[in-house]
């Protein structure tokens, strides 16, 4: 299970009754996560009887693929070629059928861990929910296909869907880039710490208005460098602010 799920999981089960799902079976603080592949349509249509809301936060990570991040960045070799694989099976494969599962189950939102990276190909221009996508990397695509297959259902099928479009979860001070992004205002941009990532889930949770949406989910930082202000449409603004040595303070209303 990803570390933002790890993260968001024991804040919603302050509030909501909670059926967890990972490719293997485990326990997470002590709940049940059920052994459920998404790729497969019948096993996830089974566990989505009975579920009014989705948090899809599912992802193929590079982690478990790149040894070589210079080559696979230049959209290289080997690694490069299984990663995307696994995220066509994982992203494209896998949301499709969490998405049509949920329509037949009746099931009235997805909330969906999107990606900034959808957008971040327009850097050094500042950032807005409302310039045409232009994704940075593969993956990027995958992510803005998922956006686009909720718009879909939402239009044709009444589903509420909105795309949380993460920045990089804060701090990572064990990531071979972490202090690298320290000295780029850029990189600073797109962190997003835990709570503001939380908080937006759990206004997407809420929210009834509009029916569909995508959202970037950064924490403050100086500079203007990426607008936040259209998560106000579902009552979310960021709550902390990252500053350049890596700390973090609370955003006082």
């Amino acid at each position: 299970m990803g570390r933002i799920a790890q993260k968001v999981i024991p804040a919603l089960a302050e509030d909501y009754d909670l059926r967890l799902i990972d490719r293997e079976a485990a326990t997470l603080e002590g709940r049940e996560v059920l052994a459920t592949d998404i790729t497969d349509y019948a096993a996830v249509r089974q566990v989505m009887e009975g579920v009014t809301s989705v948090v899809h936060l599912a992802i193929a990570s590079n982690r478990a693929f790149v040894t070589d991040v210079e080559k696979f960045e230049a959209d290289e070799g080997d690694e490069y070629l299984r990663f995307n694989q696994a995220t066509i099976d994982v992203n494209i494969r896998g949301t499709y059928n969490l998405v049509e599962a949920a329509r037949a189950a009746g099931t009235k939102r997805i909330v969906y861990g999107s990606s900034l990276t959808v957008l971040l190909d327009h850097f050094p221009e500042p950032l807005r929910d409302d310039l045409p996508p232009r994704p940075i990397n593969f993956y990027a695509v995958s992510k803005l296909w998922g956006e686009e297959l909720g718009e879909y259902f939402s239009r044709r099928h009444g589903l509420l869907f909105y795309s949380l479009r993460f920045g990089a979860p804060h701090p990572q001070p064990h990531h071979y880039k972490y202090e690298g992004w320290l000295q780029d205002p850029f990189a600073r941009a797109a962190f997003v710490t835990y709570p503001d990532i939380i908080g937006a889930v759990r206004c997407a949770l809420v929210a009834e208005e509009p029916r569909y949406g995508c959202y970037s989910v950064v924490s403050a930082t100086e500079g203007d460098l990426i607008d936040t202000s259209k998560g106000r449409e579902i009552g979310w603004q960021p709550g902390e602010f990252c500053h350049a040595d890596g700390s973090i303070t609370p955003i006082l209303s």
